[in-house]
């Protein structure tokens, strides 16, 4: 039967003792800011409600070194200050940019759990960084984009393969390094193969995208040094199968400009090889 010590009740008496009190400092935030509001005539007390919660959950997460407190503070937070940058400042933009702005900021939310786990906490949340590249990257789309496909595709493709390879290289784990660089070849390659249909050249267009579904692959082989501190070679099978077929069809649909675009996308495989023997002269160390 499992021993219990003296210091173990006295640990879950502090916590539940903090608990009460985040729980009693939060009831009197929010009583107090529905109550002056309408004396005051803000307009924005009400709003920062739930910022001001989330303030308060985020130091006692940061005091207990809980996640669960730090996780509700962070997103408390930024949602409630995105609610009063959408309703009280930004009153006079489109609808779209408003929830953006809420989306962004609840990206930013999950985001702050990693930040705050690293600072203070032993095990540091990583996997926070995939809901916080996704809903960020969806933000920033319904912001600053023209809200096409294609627009959603690269940034949230381009974000959460950033936040793999973040992941991958802190942790130094190969295997997620893999999928962080192929969407990030894969979110270019889209947008930047399907973004104009004005004149749609389904040959060309799927060969660009090949391409630089192929050139992905050779980011993988930078990261196996940088993780792992050895050559991979296997992705050079598929990256270079995927970029003579996209090649080929390429010059099929678009002959005329076919001599620009190889010599464009191939330069990019000297920008890998360059920064593979940069690694590789310098012997990395992480």
């Amino acid at each position: 039967m499992q021993q219990h010590t003296l210091g173990d009740f006295k640990f879950i008496d502090n916590a539940y003792r903090s608990i009460i009190s985040l729980a009693g400092i939060a009831f009197v935030l929010i009583g107090l800011s529905i109550f002056l509001d309408p004396f005051l005539h803000t307009a924005w007390l009400t709003l920062i409600i739930l910022a001001m919660a989330g303030i308060v959950a985020l130091i006692q997460g940061i005091k207990l070194k809980k996640l669960g407190l730090l996780l509700t503070g962070g997103i408390a937070l930024c949602v409630g200050v995105s609610g009063y940058v959408a309703f009280n400042i930004l009153t006079a933009s489109p609808l779209v940019q408003r929830i953006g702005v809420g989306v962004l900021a609840f990206g930013m939310g999950w985001g702050l759990i990693t930040f705050f786990t690293r600072l203070f906490t032993a095990n540091t949340s990583w996997w926070a960084l995939v809901p916080a590249s996704v809903f960020a990257s969806t933000g920033a789309c319904l912001i600053f984009s023209s809200l096409k496909v294609v627009d959603f595709v690269l940034y949230i493709s381009i974000c959460l393969g950033l936040a793999f390879l973040v992941w991958s290289v802190s942790q130094r784990l190969f295997g997620l390094a893999i999928p962080g660089s192929l969407l990030i070849g894969v979110g270019l390659g889209v947008f930047l193969g399907w973004s104009n249909l004005e004149h749609i050249n389904g040959l060309a267009q799927t060969g660009m995208t090949l391409v630089w579904f192929g050139i992905s692959w050779g980011l993988i082989i930078i990261f196996g040094r940088v993780i792992m501190e050895r050559f991979i070679w296997w992705p050079l099978i598929p990256g270079g199968v995927l970029a003579m077929v996209g090649w080929g069809l390429y010059i099929g649909g678009n002959p005329g400009s076919a001599l620009s675009f190889i010599g464009n996308t191939g330069s990019l495989g000297l920008v890998i090889v360059g920064a593979y023997l940069l690694l590789l002269r310098r012997g990395i160390r992480k």
